[in-house]
């Protein structure tokens, strides 16, 4: 008959048992196989080719629409501007009795008193902007100024200019020979009207000097541009009127694009002069739309 097993030794049998088990179960997990290998294949030439393409296609879509809407974004801001300005001009007619802003100028220079003082083209501050009369009804510099307008101040290539707007010669603007007979009062703004008189106007970077752009009388049997306005806006400018509103014209005819080339080749030839006098044609309907928005020689 056999012995029974110890009672006191079952325990470390047990104990034994469960020792000699661990080691079998890390070599199981020692032996398991590694993962798979995932092959990384790059790009081929072809296929990169085709991407740069894809690329290429749609930035061919995409960049003129967005030189479109940045373009059409800088009329509006410029819109805005000259209509703040004219808001200026209102007001300072309101508070002199009628009396419209000074729009006088010698040559090249902007008197004291007028709305504005200096010369565009050589100004290199603010310090013209804010001795002019309208300056107190809204100190904002910018408004001055096209956000379109790249151009330089003479013999300083890295220096924008401050001022790319000036002031219609139909109103309180005296020209011996053009315009003998000024308007200086608000009661006198009738032929045009106050909705077809022009007050501010977007000046061409190449024709603008002082704050008056000329325009010649509509019963001048003469056909040139005395100063030029604005095509930056998609061969368009911006114009303002003594009601208040502003507007922006599309150029019809090649005429307005034309003369700034040619004032431009001048200036580059000789930053020194001022001669921005362009002559046109009787058919140049853009310039007989322009030259309406004034009072005939009197």
């Amino acid at each position: 008959m056999p012995l029974p097993f110890p009672s006191w030794l079952r325990g470390a049998r047990r104990r034994v048992t469960g020792r000699a088990a661990r080691p079998v179960h890390r070599l199981a997990c020692c032996t398991r196989p590694p993962p798979p290998v995932v092959s990384r294949r790059g790009f081929t030439l072809i296929e990169l080719l085709v991407v740069i393409a894809i690329i290429a296609i749609l930035a061919g879509l995409l960049l003129p629409a967005l030189g479109r809407a940045k373009a059409k974004g800088q009329a509006i801001a410029c819109l805005n501007n000259l209509k703040q300005l004219t808001l200026c001009w209102v007001m300072y007619t309101d508070d002199h009795n009628g009396v419209l802003p000074p729009n006088e100028a010698s040559g090249e220079i902007s008197l004291p008193g007028s709305w504005i003082e200096g010369d565009a083209k050589t100004d290199r501050d603010t310090r013209n902007i804010e001795r002019g009369v309208l300056f107190k009804y809204n100190t904002s510099v910018a408004i001055y100024r096209c956000p379109a307008d790249r151009a330089k101040v003479t013999r300083f290539p890295n220096l924008p200019r401050t001022r790319s707007v000036a002031m219609g010669t139909g109103l309180a603007h005296h020209n011996p020979e053009l315009i003998p007979n000024p308007i200086y009062r608000a009661a006198g703004i009738v032929d045009p009207s106050p909705s077809q008189a022009s007050v501010f106007l977007d000046e061409d970077e190449w024709s603008i000097q002082n704050g008056a752009l000329g325009i010649l009388p509509p019963d001048i049997a003469q056909h040139f541009y005395w100063n030029l306005p604005a095509s930056r806006h998609s061969r368009g400018g911006v114009l303002t009127f003594a009601d208040g509103h502003a507007e922006l014209w599309r150029w019809v005819d090649p005429h307005i694009v034309a003369a700034s080339d040619t004032i431009k080749q001048s200036y580059q030839a000789s930053p020194g002069n001022y001669q921005v006098r362009v002559n046109s044609l009787p058919t140049d309907r853009d310039l007989k739309r322009v030259r309406a928005t004034v009072p005939p020689r009197r």
